[in-house]
């Protein structure tokens, strides 16, 4: 899997204690819900996130709820980190193309890249001409 980009303070403790590609997986699956570590949903949970990293869950939250982050900030990272464009990146974390920008202008472009701008826009300090 490609390097995906530092976590968001939305997702950074789950990202610590499970690793990014599972914390990716988790929040694709199951964000904006809550889900029961350790009960009748582990098997679900194991089937998301692998064996380990549920395990790792357990272990921290035991028996509880853990409300699993949305982190679309850090989604729309991933996603562009994964070769996306910023369209398909908004579409895959339903949001928009503005959100998507937001993010890249909050924490930078994953890779450091900046934005392709389009080749038809007119650069409006351009002394050139």
């Amino acid at each position: 899997m490609t390097a995906l980009p530092p976590p968001t303070d939305e997702i950074a403790r789950l990202v610590e204690l499970i690793g990014p590609e599972a914390a990716l997986r988790l929040v694709e699956a199951r964000g904006g819900t809550r889900i029961y570590v350790g009960g009748r949903d582990s098997g679900v949970l194991a089937e998301i996130v692998g064996v380990d990293a549920a395990a790792a869950l357990h272990a921290r939250y035991g028996r509880e709820d853990l409300k699993v982050p949305i982190a679309r900030p850090w989604r729309v990272l991933c996603y562009l980190a994964m070769g996306l464009s910023q369209e398909a990146a908004a579409l895959k974390a339903g949001c928009s193309r503005n959100t998507v920008q937001r993010a890249v202008a909050e924490f930078g472009h994953p890779g450091g890249r900046q934005p392709r701008q389009s080749s038809s826009q007119l650069d409006m300090f351009d002394k050139t001409g």
